[in-house]
């Protein structure tokens, strides 16, 4: 009696423990591979960095929401690659995740959907010379709207740590100059690489967060 009372026990621990720490946050950095869209010929893609930090909340169906807060370069190769535009904005990429395989393994696959929030913060060219004209006539809007999808996995390094990795396109839905002559959109390619710590547990009846 004594030795299923222990293994109930046990089971139930673990559950408790694989429940438990659903919310994650951490640091990712990447490469981005931009180019444009549009009304703009002699363009090519162009790489830049990204960097910044997520947020991840998972539940036991396997559906999880993902934001993050990112800087990311950018913009195009123009003119047979002899000069470049260069975009640098602050993401907010918020994304609907579906993380396949059995909860508790130690690597999860994902796919994931989501709109990106993209805010400019400079213009600038090849020799780094501003591009955006001034605070009266700008060249480039302040805000693009996008949609983003991609696939990943997570893999599990110790307990509650886990390395993120992903590829995603992004597809900018807004045109972000300010000329009516033509209309030219972002596009881009993303490679990324997070790793994640726990924050805590959201309960999803009280709606809080307890944290570690």
């Amino acid at each position: 009696m004594k030795k299923p009372l222990f293994i109930l026990v046990a089971l139930l621990g673990t559950f408790q423990v694989m429940a438990q720490e659903n919310v994650s946050i951490g640091p990712m950095v990447g490469v981005s591979i931009a180019n444009l869209r549009g009304d703009v010929a002699n363009t090519d893609w162009k790489p830049g960095l990204t960097v910044g930090g997520f947020y991840n909340y998972s539940s036991q169906s396997g559906f999880g929401f993902t934001g993050q807060l990112l800087y990311t370069q950018m913009g195009a190769h123009i003119n047979n690659k002899t000069n470049q535009v260069n975009l640098n904005y602050l993401q907010v990429p918020l994304f609907a995740t579906f993380y396949f395989g059995r909860l508790g393994s130690s690597l999860r696959p994902k796919i994931f959907l989501g709109p990106t929030a993209n805010f400019l913060l400079n213009a600038k060219d090849k020799d780094g010379n501003n591009i955006n004209g001034d605070s009266n006539n700008r060249n480039y809007r302040t805000f693009d709207l996008g949609l983003a999808a991609g696939a990943g996995l997570n893999y599990q390094m110790q307990n509650k740590i886990w390395l993120n990795l992903d590829v995603r396109y992004g597809l900018g839905l807004l045109d972000i100059t300010r000329t009516d002559a033509t209309t030219i959109m972002n596009n881009n390619w993303g490679i990324n690489l997070g790793v994640s710590f726990p924050l805590g547990t959201y309960d999803r009846n009280s709606g809080r967060l307890r944290t570690r």
